[in-house]
């Protein structure tokens, strides 16, 4: 499944996170997960990644695209808004980092 969508600032986010040692990671807006992978890529050190999207196609296409890291993927089909539950519900009490575009 081939993503329609093409990330962007990926270098600055990239750059944002750059020599932090970062645990667990909120994406607001997983979208197809071209963020995310190129946060995991670059952040091995990552245990947890908790990718949230109101688009159930967009999570499914995401699914696929960070195959290579369904150990540390947590999905959401929701609203950034509800990170406290989300995070709750899977026994997360600190996120490290952000992201939302």
């Amino acid at each position: 499944m081939n993503s329609p969508h093409v990330s962007v600032m990926v270098n600055e986010m990239l750059e944002y996170f750059e020599g932090l040692h970062i645990k667990v990671f909120f994406d607001g807006t997983l979208g197809a997960g071209g963020h995310a992978k190129a946060m995991l890529e670059a952040h091995p050190e990552i245990e947890t990644y908790i990718g949230c999207d109101r688009d159930p196609s967009a999570l499914m296409i995401a699914k696929q695209n960070l195959k290579a890291f369904e150990k540390k993927m947590k999905f959401f089909h929701g609203n950034f808004l509800d990170l406290d539950k989300m995070i709750a519900s899977i026994g997360i009490k600190n996120v490290d980092g952000f992201f939302l575009t």
